[in-house]
């Protein structure tokens, strides 16, 4: 029986590779190799390569020509499972005969192949002959020879690999932009790279054979043995493979954080270990500054909602025997706005936040949840005694405000609600004492306001009402009631229309068009959430795709995804068929993320995402700056663009605090090279600074509202152009 095996299958099937696909590995030595097996094997025909299945490529061949040998399917001849093959005439059999290089040119007849093994023993590359006739094997000790030219061939092939792997390490020690300290198995210090001396001050020289410890002092570590652990490898099996951050003083004394990570690193004698050191001090400096400013209410400096959640989290987490929450909404504010204007609105707010700070006792944590309520948390409490202390805040004998020369009186509801270990049986979460307390705020409003009312049972009838609401949406997307609406997304240096934005609209039964407001939060967490998602795709994909350009042109679409969408693992699947549907090409299509996504533990969201932006999908962060996740969404996903909330942008004219968080999100976006677009554009003199601080596009009334498909489509018809924002115009700090 023949050592070589007749192929019973395809001729080109696929060969195993362990040697990396880009290694530089043509040179004279492999065309030596060639050259001597068409010689001693008398084969016009001899192909030399690496690779394995369509990855393979020829990297020495003789008889051939350039054309063929850059696509051979010799090389696809063998593989691990079939590490020999010989046909002695592919023409005259019915599984090769139709072959493009059995069929066409050169017209191979006989061919025989053998994989090349590595060291390790696997497959690494093919070695095969060929001939335009049919032959019945190879000549004499022909099989001796190709193994033999086949183990040259693989010591050549390695040799190479072990050469670039050195240079690759020379590189990666001589590099500047990390530093790189080998210690030995004594955890000496023996080799750093210019890195590194720039980093810790000291020469080369001086530093080699101190101890590791010497240049991350304990004292400086946050936790000085989980450090001493860790650099001596004594954290785990795994230690090479988990970052660690330590902290050593730079040359200007500051103190500096490191990003580190261990490596194996052969030495001369032993194995060694090579710590690679990146500088992440302005990076952890920008994520604290952003989270600062995400976790206080630029107006009234107090703690937002994000903040006060946090300590709620913390509360509820560490065993407190109870916990109290209070919700205090102004009864009157908006009449405040309407009659004396949103700037003493604004400082009307102001004024209960200082007075909320003084009355107050030390051990009770206040912020501000977002427009007119403010949050008070008391930490060991009973209901009975919270009832006593939040009756002084709606008392009517409380002096007026004064605010710009006007005298306000702001009256009060409040809901309170407690939770006491032992009597409410399980754990709550923070987000559920926040709903509890909701409830009784919205009692007391009800109720005529200028008062308090403490959370019961009943009220669970709130929720009942909620899932009522759940059912008409089920139905509305069964029946066809939601809609999508186009709002035009602007280039500000040219005022052309380049984008929209898909915005789900609601045409009820009997209450006519609802706005997101009025449902959008109840259908996220409905289980429809993901079926509504996936037509949203589809519409607006379809739409879309007929578009006209504009000014030639292409007009994007943005869609939100609701956080299932992400979670479910099928949004890949679902945009994928919503693009081959419609005919948009991928690049048309931007999908929005918000914080409730990047909250979300696990990485199914970052695969999926990352895939579909590899395809082509632009991907962009949501509402930026309004959570304290936005920096470690930058961090997880690769985003094209952030979108500036319109709550910054409403009034940063006036406001200095909204101002410099659109500054700070500007700087970090320009920082990582993102592009901005900012919602909620009012009025030209907010175009203009946008334009300025390098904002590259925006949407909002200054515009076009949210338009019906129909209406989009006569609004793109007519070609509007805003006024462009020149550098010129804009003279705004």
């Amino acid at each position: 029986m023949p050592r070589f095996a007749d192929h019973a299958g395809a001729p080109w099937s696929g060969i195993g590779n362990d040697l990396p696909s880009d290694i530089a590995v043509s040179g004279e030595e492999f065309d030596d190799v060639v050259s001597l097996a068409a010689r001693l094997l008398d084969a016009p025909i001899v192909v030399l390569g690496i690779g394995h299945g369509d990855d393979s490529r020829v990297i020495a061949q003789h008889g051939l020509g350039p054309a063929t040998a850059a696509d051979n399917a010799l090389l696809r001849a063998t593989g691990t499972e079939l590490p020999r093959l010989l046909v002695a005439d592919a023409g005259a059999d019915a599984r090769f005969r139709d072959d493009p290089i059995i069929a066409g040119e050169p017209g191979i007849r006989f061919f025989a192949a053998l994989a090349i093994t590595g060291a390790d023993g696997h497959c690494i590359g093919t070695l095969a002959i060929a001939d335009t006739v049919a032959r019945t094997g190879l000549p004499g000790d022909g099989e001796q020879v190709l193994e033999r030219l086949s183990r040259l061939a693989a010591r050549l092939l390695e040799r190479r690999q072990l050469q670039r792997r050195n240079r690759i390490a020379a590189q990666i020690m001589q590099a500047d932009f990390s530093a790189v300290v080998v210690i030995d198995g004594s955890n000496s210090v023996v080799f750093v790279n210019r890195a590194a001396e720039a980093l810790f001050g000291g020469r080369a020289r001086g530093m080699r054979g101190m101890p590791i410890e010497a240049l991350f002092a304990a004292h400086l570590q946050p936790d000085p043995a989980a450090a001493e652990a860790w650099l001596r490898g004594e954290s785990g099996p795994n230690a090479e493979l988990g970052p660690f951050n330590l902290q050593v003083q730079g040359r200007g004394q500051e103190l500096r954080t490191l990003e580190a990570a261990r490596c194996a690193w052969p030495l001369t004698q032993g194995q060694g270990v090579a710590l690679v050191l990146r500088d992440i001090t302005q990076r952890l400096a920008q994520q604290e500054h952003l989270r600062r400013i995400a976790m206080v209410d630029a107006l009234t400096g107090l703690p937002n909602r994000n903040a006060l959640v946090e300590v709620l989290d913390t509360y509820l987490q560490s065993g407190m025997h109870s916990l109290g929450l209070v919700l205090l909404g102004l009864d009157n504010f908006k009449a405040v706005n309407d009659t004396l204007g949103h700037a003493n609105g604004d400082a009307a707010l102001q004024a209960v936040a200082e007075r909320l700070r003084t009355v107050l006792p030390e051990d009770t944590a206040v912020a501000r949840f977002g427009g007119d309520e403010f949050a008070i948390v008391y930490p060991e409490v009973d209901a009975d005694a919270l009832e006593q202390r939040v009756a002084n805040l709606v008392a009517s004998d409380r002096p007026p405000f004064e605010v710009n020369g006007h005298s306000i009186h702001l009256d009060a509801s409040i809901g309170l609600a407690v939770f006491t270990h032992g009597d409410d049986g399980a754990a709550i979460a923070a987000n559920d004492l926040v709903a509890r307390a909701d409830l009784a705020l919205y009692k007391a409003k009800a109720n005529g306001g200028r008062q308090y009312c403490r959370f019961e049972l009943g009220m669970r009838r709130e929720i009942n009402a909620r899932r009522m609401l759940d059912l008409e949406l089920r139905r509305a997307h069964v029946q066809g009631e939601f809609e999508l609406h186009y709002q035009p997304q602007i280039d500000l240096a040219s005022g052309t229309t380049v984008g929209a934005e898909a915005l789900l609209r609601w045409r009820h039964p009997q209450r006519g068009l609802l706005l997101p407001v009025d449902f959008i939060e109840a259908l996220g967490a409905s289980p429809v959430a993901a079926d509504v998602g996936r037509w949203i795709l589809r519409q607006a994909c379809h739409d879309a795709a007929r578009w006209p350009k504009v000014d030639g042109r292409e007009v994007a679409i943005s869609i939100n995804l609701f956080p299932v969408q992400v979670t479910n693992g099928r949004l890949q699947d679902e945009v994928e068929q919503a693009l081959a549907d419609s005919g948009l090409h991928p690049s048309r299509l931007e999908l929005e993320i918000t914080e409730n996504i990047a909250l979300r533990p696990g990485d199914l969201a970052s695969r999926s995402l990352g895939t579909l932006r590899e395809r082509g999908v632009r991907l962009a962060f949501d509402d930026f700056g309004t959570g304290y996740a936005s920096l470690s969404m930058l961090q997880r996903f690769r985003i094209d663009r952030v979108k500036i909330d319109r709550s910054f942008v409403r009034d940063m004219l006036a406001n200095h605090g909204d101002a410099a968080i659109v500054r700070s999100i500007m700087l970090i976006s320009h920082n990582l090279e993102l592009e901005v677009i900012a919602e909620g554009v009012e009025n030209v003199d907010q175009a203009e600074l946008l334009h300025t601080l390098g904002c590259q596009g925006a949407q909002g009334f200054l515009y076009a509202p949210a338009l019906a498909a129909s209406a989009f489509d006569a609004w793109l018809a007519s070609e509007p152009r805003a006024i462009p924002v020149s550098s010129q115009e804009c003279q705004h700090g």
